[in-house]
């Protein structure tokens, strides 16, 4: 089993294609490239902690659609567009959702604002999507912020595994790098 992490995959939204950096011509060609890259990446048995944001609208059909088109367990942390998630029942969302591996320690929540101002590891979040990376990279090793969201990470989940290596070298990181360099 391995676990993964994205966030703001906004399925079916309309809107995101405007306010982000998408590279999608369309809503269609954008739902089939993340279904696609996320099923690529992840088997029937890893587990994604999914940071926030995944459906528009978060009415429970919409998502039950979307989650039987995708591998593997999902943890679910709601994002503030995943009201209808939580009001329906659709899954089970929590509002942060922690774990420690590789000597790390790990905070998921959609809105990094949100996170305890006392945590002493790392924060992982979506929410800023691509829109103002110089204050929300994919990695901030002096904030201990890990940026999620789908735009900085090439549109498929990361391993924590690779994460990991990444935060090990220390390094600033506007984006992911591409697959295969791990920063290590």
């Amino acid at each position: 089993m391995t676990r993964y992490l994205l966030s703001d995959t906004h399925f079916d939204d309309e809107e995101v294609l405007s306010y982000t950096g998408r590279p999608f011509a369309s809503v269609a060609e954008m739902n089939r490239t993340l279904v696609e890259n996320w099923n690529r990446v992840v088997e029937s048995d890893d587990e994604v902690i999914f940071v926030g944001d995944f459906a528009e609208p978060s009415e429970p059909t919409t998502v039950r659609r979307w989650l039987g088109r995708l591998n593997g367990d999902i943890t679910f942390v709601a994002g503030d567009h995943d009201s209808g998630v939580r009001r329906g029942y659709a899954v089970t969302t929590q509002s942060a959702f922690e774990f420690e591996t590789g000597g790390h320690r790990f905070y998921c929540v959609h809105d990094p604002e949100a996170a305890p101002p006392d945590f002493d590891g790392w924060v992982v979040h979506g929410h800023h999507h691509d829109i103002r990376p110089e204050t929300y990279p994919f990695i901030d090793p002096s904030a201990r912020r890990v940026n999620v969201s789908v735009e900085l990470l090439g549109y498929e989940p990361v391993a924590v595994s690779e994460l990991v290596g990444y935060l090990d070298a220390g390094e600033r990181l506007e984006r992911r790098p591409p697959s295969g360099d791990s920063g290590a």
